[in-house]
């Protein structure tokens, strides 16, 4: 199955796109600022949703050049490597727990350290969401969950929009960790709440 015929299938279960579509991301500049490019899958999913929190629980992060209501965070990719690794948030801890040897807490380094981890979201219960950078191939980088509540972690061995799938069709093990409570409306008939794109930002 291809990223767009997983697209289509996530789209029977959290809705279609939003009303008017979404200012799609410049790809192209990201390698300059963040030294990568981010996986393709997750590229199309931000071209075709934006920013979007499913089912108000599972919130997703993504570049935008729109100025954030944190005063001081810079824009577009190098405010979105400043959200997800947060010097001085959840991401810090972890990455002082590996780095004090506290293997339990996190059991590998943080980004950017080389095959480190790169959050790409969080939900209500304090979950976090990342990218196992293993590897040169961004594709084929697993997603790594930390599950705060039962303080462990998970490894899926698929991308980012094969594990989005696999959480909303309950098709992983932990599918009511990662979207608690379960798939609900939350917004015009979908399944997400739209929180903007590159142009613009409505969620904080």
């Amino acid at each position: 199955m291809n990223i767009e015929e997983r697209l289509d299938r996530l789209a029977v279960v959290i809705g279609p796109p939003p009303l008017g579509g979404v200012v799609p991301v410049p790809w192209e500049l990201g390698p300059e600022v963040l030294g990568f490019q981010l996986p393709a899958d997750y590229r199309a999913f931000v071209d075709r949703y934006g920013m979007v929190s499913i089912s108000d629980e599972l919130h997703i992060c993504t570049p935008s050049a729109a100025p954030s209501p944190k005063i001081g965070q810079p824009l577009g990719f190098a405010g979105f490597l400043y959200y997800t690794t947060d010097p001085y948030g959840y991401t810090a801890m972890l990455a002082q727990a590996y780095q004090e040897g506290g293997y339990d807490e996190c059991p590998y380094p943080l980004f950017p350290a080389e095959g480190g981890l790169l959050k790409w979201g969080n939900n209500w219960n304090s979950d976090q969401f990342f990218w196992l950078m293993r590897g040169p191939d961004p594709d084929r980088w697993p997603v790594a969950a930390k599950f705060d509540s039962m303080r462990e972690w998970d490894l899926f061995e698929g991308g980012f929009v094969e594990f989005l799938l696999a959480a909303v069709t309950k098709q992983h093990p932990y599918h009511g960790d990662i979207v608690p409570g379960g798939m609900k409306e939350v917004d015009d008939g979908r399944a997400y709440r739209f929180g903007g794109d590159w142009s613009k930002q409505l969620l904080e």
